[in-house]
């Protein structure tokens, strides 16, 4: 078994970082661990040696390995360095002539390894490490007589003060940057697995929503070609076919649309665009029995990307007409628009069939339909999220089946 399979054991870490400072802090461990087992060996043969003190060392960094494997990574990282900063501090202060035999030396070690393993984003963790490092090395060396600029112990507590800076930055730049790709890493892979999810629902749903209209068309066809007396009637049912696949490649290229072009930012008059959104659609169905209600003052206005906000309009009170409540007395859409403390609201309530509850969690997701009666390709409430995501907003519902929905758009000022 290796040392990485030994403490990550089956787990998923979600960054590439902290499965570095896993594996890197079960190295130093192990680094501690045979330099412990080759000085008790050694001073098993030096009458001065003290072993004993060695082998509690070689016993703690056992400790620290299951720890690790037991994901109490902090825990055992931080024993370890207490444990090394502790014992390079007794060899030094114990030590006839520190200076000659480089037990010292080790605090270097210690302190750079504390940068390596917590890295840029625990980098106080790592700074604290070495300015406990330094200090010690002080109170284990330090000699006020000697601290002369022509005496040696001068240029080594100076120079080892420089080595431990530099160490800090090289480590700190090198760890923020590759921290920093990491981050970059991820967003793109996080997009990229997104976009495959969405082109394999893509083809999976085209084989049926762009096939099916199609094959429609073509049993037409064939039944007015036996029966032209009956050919307007096909040529009528032909004619909603074709909507019903232009309305879907409609939705796809907004969606293409939205993903790909830049926001373009500018003062947009919301009442305007809601009346030229209202009239185009209000045709869909019998607007004469839906009491529509725009309580909208018109000098609001609203600093964002008018034909995104178009989009998530049209997707909206498309909605809001084609699932209305005829048996209802007073069928209504409403829509408001206020300003809030940093950040504008547009809301579109109407009366209609409402959306079941266990559907709530699902509604915005690709090509999703909440209703069995619903016609349309389920890309309506997905666009409209993505187009407020682009627009750094946020959408948000509350439905109850058979009385109505209430959306909400909250766009930043």
């Amino acid at each position: 078994m290796s040392i990485q399979s030994f403490v990550l054991k089956d787990r998923v870490l979600e960054t590439e970082s902290e499965k570095r400072k896993i594996i890197l802090g079960a190295y130093l461990i192990l680094m501690y661990v045979g330099i412990d087992f080759f000085y008790f060996v050694v001073n098993l043969f030096n009458d001065e040696g003290k072993p004993f003190s060695l082998f509690i060392g070689f016993l703690i960094g056992g400790l620290c390995l299951f720890l690790l494997r037991w994901q109490y990574v902090n825990t055992a990282i931080i024993i370890h360095l207490l444990r090394c900063n502790f014992f390079a501090f007794y060899f030094s202060y114990i030590d006839f002539d520190p200076l000659q035999t480089g037990s010292y030396l080790y605090f270097i070690l210690s302190s750079l390894g504390a940068l390596a393993v917590f890295g840029y984003r625990e980098k106080f963790l790592g700074i604290g490490f070495t300015l406990l490092s330094y200090a010690l090395f002080l109170i284990a060396i330090f000699k006020p007589d000697e601290f002369k600029p022509n005496e040696a112990h001068f240029y080594l507590i100076v120079s080892f003060f420089l080595v431990l800076i530099v160490g800090i930055l090289i480590l700190i730049f090198f760890d923020r940057m590759v921290t920093s790709s990491e981050k970059n890493i991820l967003t793109k892979n996080r997009e990229l697995i997104k976009t495959n999810q969405e082109l394999d629902r893509f083809v999976y749903s085209a084989s049926h929503d762009l096939r099916a209209p199609l094959t429609s068309m073509s049993g037409l066809i064939n039944l007015a070609q036996r029966d032209p007396a009956q050919a307007q009637n096909y040529l009528r049912l032909m004619q909603e076919r074709i909507e019903v696949m232009d309305n879907y490649i409609k939705e796809i290229v907004a969606y293409s649309r939205n993903a790909r072009l830049k926001v373009d930012i500018i003062e947009v008059p919301i009442k305007k665009i809601v009346h030229e959104v209202v009239n185009t659609l209000k045709y869909s169905v019998d607007t004469n029995k839906v009491q529509i209600e725009i309580h909208i003052d018109e000098s609001f206005q609203i600093k964002t990307d008018e034909s995104r906000l178009r989009v998530i309009l049209n997707n909206l009170i498309a909605n809001a007409f084609k699932y209305q409540d005829f048996t209802k007395p007073k069928p209504f859409l409403r829509i408001r628009a206020s300003a809030q403390d940093n950040s504008k609201r547009i809301q579109i309530e109407d009366n209609g069939i409402g959306i079941r509850s266990e559907y709530h969690g699902k509604l915005f997701e690709m090509f999703y339909r909440a209703t069995d009666t619903s016609t349309g390709s389920g890309l309506g409430l997905y666009i409209a999220r993505e187009a407020v995501d682009k627009l750094n907003g946020q959408i948000s519902f509350e439905s109850e089946f058979g009385k109505g929905s209430l959306f909400t758009i909250t766009l930043p000022t």
